[in-house]
């Protein structure tokens, strides 16, 4: 049980823009939720929370400054559009504590138990007066460490712009200075694309009615059936496995001439679907798709800044048959995730962006990402899958003052199956999946994810 001690709303410590701030195409399907990430902590020397606080207030204050539409508030206008109020109203930091000690939250694999970790946020309220930025500092039972918890307004940002903002916040928290180079890119007008006609140019298949279990009319069954997390591990002997395994596989596609190697995130990627289409025990001529987010910072052209503050990701697809996925080599499997990614280039991305366009009313665009209460509209479980991977993500930069994240994860059971990619903070080349799935279907899952690795 976690008990609330005092909650603090903190404003930019200087004078910031004020006025109406736009909000791009891609912040506008994004979930409309705020996402939950974690943050554990085992401080080196005991410190006083209070010191703690005000150092954790005094930094948030100054971090907004630069960062001031976190401060601000969402609001609609016509056709259902989001834009930001730069009201500087303020984000808010919520004091905490728990009689559970750090060892009894496990591996922190996300459950009821680490919710309790990470600010509630009430969405029965006009959306003019939810908080963009909250975060729950929680002192673990007899000292032992801390908890940062944190919830993001999704349209506000991606995971690498959130991760950065945090990033920058905790070297200002250790009495250090941002960089020019370092403070954030915030005008998003470079996704103001007016051309006209509007010219959608690809099939999307990202954004079509995803596949059903053969014979069923819609997913009301499969979605009844709970999901729960777990936390899994590949050593970096395994990850290298896996790697050798995809790029040795004896297929015509990697004997092209000049073909690269398959990437760490593609091998695991098509590990985890063959993992998930084996468990499922599903007919072989059952499709299956896999959603995936692909970063469009670089693929755009010109570029985005590197440091650009937003929304910078697009959907994109690939789907296969089960009999295939869990019979054919590993680099086959891989391929298809690799066509998928290789697929978004810029003519892709302003095409996705043309549909969104589209629609006269964004509450209909939305509807190919999102319903209503801002979950996944599609049902991402059997027979399909969502991948994200945050391996590429500075997650463990997060220094406070005393000293790295010991973890790091999502604080909420998907109810969709997916999974999740991260480094593990040991730094050894070690890599966590942390797995969203149908409990019935968990066991089987783990037997084939391990299984010769």
């Amino acid at each position: 049980m976690v008990t609330i001690t005092a909650s603090h709303t903190v404003i930019p410590e200087e004078p910031t823009p004020q006025g109406r701030f736009w909000l791009s195409d891609i912040d506008q399907v994004v979930r409309l939720r705020h996402t939950p990430t974690l943050y554990i902590y085992k401080p080196k020397q005991n410190q006083e929370n209070k010191t703690i606080v005000e150092t954790l207030k005094s930094s948030l204050s100054k971090i907004l400054v630069h960062y001031y539409p976190i401060a601000g508030r969402l609001c609609y206008i016509e056709g259902g559009r989001l834009e930001l109020n730069l009201n500087a109203k303020g984000a808010v930091l919520i004091e905490a504590e728990t009689e559970k000690t750090i060892h009894d939250y496990g591996d922190f694999s996300p459950s009821d138990s680490t919710k309790e970790l990470v600010p509630i946020i009430d969405y029965n309220q006009p959306i003019e007066d939810i908080t963009i930025f909250i975060v729950q500092l929680t002192k673990f039972k007899n000292n032992e460490g801390l908890a940062i918890g944190v919830v993001f307004f999704h349209p506000l940002s991606d995971g690498l712009g959130a991760i950065k903002f945090i990033n920058s916040w905790a070297k200002i928290a250790r009495g250090e200075t941002l960089e020019t180079n370092e403070l954030p890119f915030l005008d998003r007008t470079l996704l103001k694309f007016s051309h006209t006609p509007l010219e959608p140019r690809f099939e999307h298949m990202e954004l079509k009615p995803l596949p059903l279990i053969l014979g069923r009319n819609d997913a009301s069954e499969e979605r009844k059936k709970k999901t729960s997390a777990t936390m899994l591990k590949l050593s970096s002997e395994q990850v290298d496995k896996l790697k050798k395994k995809a790029n040795e596989d004896d297929v015509l596609v990697m004997k092209k001439e000049g073909s690269r190697p398959f990437s760490r995130y593609e091998a695991i990627g098509a590990h985890i679907w063959r993992s998930a289409s084996k468990a499922r025990e599903l007919e072989e001529n059952q499709e299956s798709v896999v959603r995936f987010n692909a970063d469009v910072r670089t693929r755009l052209i010109p570029p985005l800044p590197k440091n650009y503050f937003g929304n910078a990701l697009t959907q994109t697809a690939t789907k296969g048959y089960i009999g295939e996925i869990t019979s054919k080599p590993l680099c086959y499997v891989a391929q298809k995730i690799r066509q998928a990614t290789e697929l978004v280039s810029d003519e892709f991305i302003r095409s996705q962006i043309d549909v969104i366009r589209s629609f006269e009313h964004l509450d209909d665009a939305r509807k190919l990402f999102l319903n209503a209460e801002g979950e996944i509209a599609p049902y991402f479980g059997n027979p399909n899958f969502h991948l994200t991977s945050w391996m590429s993500m500075p997650i463990y930069e997060a220094d406070f003052g005393w000293g790295k994240p010991i973890n790091f994860g999502l604080a909420y059971v998907s109810s969709h199956d997916r999974a999740l990619i991260l480094l593990s903070p040991e730094g050894d080349g070690s890599v966590h999946v942390c797995l969203h799935f149908q409990i019935a279907r968990l066991e089987l899952f783990n037997k084939f994810f391990y299984e010769n690795i």
